[in-house]
């Protein structure tokens, strides 16, 4: 199985770096710039996806008696979520599935170049960021697109791909919470393969939104807390608060109101 696996993901590797800058359809952002999908920027993102999915899949490898078969979920669910976003980002279709993609991308590479000393980039974020982190809209989500951009360049389909990661990983926690709920395999096993493959959280983890970190903070924030109800540990109470921090800096503050 894991041998499937990885020829498939191989494959798909192959095509999206040999069809998509050839399938891509032409498009401009509402912020007035061009963009293209080419084969550069198809290799970067694929050597991004590929290199945070072996340190996610280590981490999920881990587990002592459901190790493999997690990882297979893990690995199967974010091939579907790479053949979607790849679909989304090559057929131009952030405006119809969702069209904040373009804001974070915008905003995230002008803070890429606010980091790089421009102040007029600085300033712009900083009107849509706000001048405190309680009245930003979602404002981790610009540093997270920021920082995919500083490490790979302005790509829209590697934070696709780093979403997905985080959409599939959520099917091993949803797993383990239920496991830790229901102390009954088959369940946690249900559990686990909606969340790998549901079509809507399929489809909000492939772009670059913030849906998929939500629902991945919010996964492990309630993991630990499960964890934290048997026994205290500072691991998990230190995952409990990092968990609960990304919820609030990707979450919009209007939503708390």
């Amino acid at each position: 199985m894991n041998g499937v696996i990885t020829l498939l993901a191989l494959i798909l590797a192959v095509l999206i770096i040999v069809f998509a800058p050839v399938l891509a359809t032409p498009y401009m952002s509402p912020f007035g710039q061009a963009q293209t999908v080419s084969a550069g920027l198809c290799v970067r993102a694929v050597l991004f996806c590929v290199v945070v999915a072996f340190f996610a899949g280590v981490i999920i490898r881990r587990g002592r008696d459901d190790g493999k078969y997690l990882l297979r979920l893990f690995l199967l669910a974010l091939l579907v979520r790479v053949v979607i976003g790849t679909a989304i980002c090559v057929f131009n279709g952030q405006d119809f599935f969702g069209g904040d993609a373009w804001t974070y991308d915008y905003y995230g590479f002008q803070q890429t170049l606010s980091w790089a000393g421009d102040r007029a980039a600085a300033r712009e974020v900083r009107l849509f960021v706000g001048t405190s982190f309680a009245s930003a809209a979602a404002w981790g989500m610009v540093y997270l697109v920021a920082g995919i951009y500083g490490i790979v360049g302005r790509n829209m389909l590697a934070v696709q791909f780093f979403n997905g990661i985080l959409g599939a990983a959520t099917a091993p926690v949803i797993f383990l919470c239920a496991r830790e709920v229901f102390h009954n395999k088959r369940v946690a096993a249900i559990a686990g393969i909606a969340v790998a493959f549901y079509p809507s959280l399929v489809l909000w983890s492939s772009q670059g939104l913030k849906d998929a970190t939500i629902v991945f903070s919010l996964a492990l924030a309630i993991l630990a807390a499960l964890k934290l109800g048997n026994k205290f540990s500072v691991a998990y109470l230190a995952l409990l608060v990092v968990a609960l921090f990304c919820v609030l800096a990707f979450r919009s503050s209007s939503a708390w109101l």
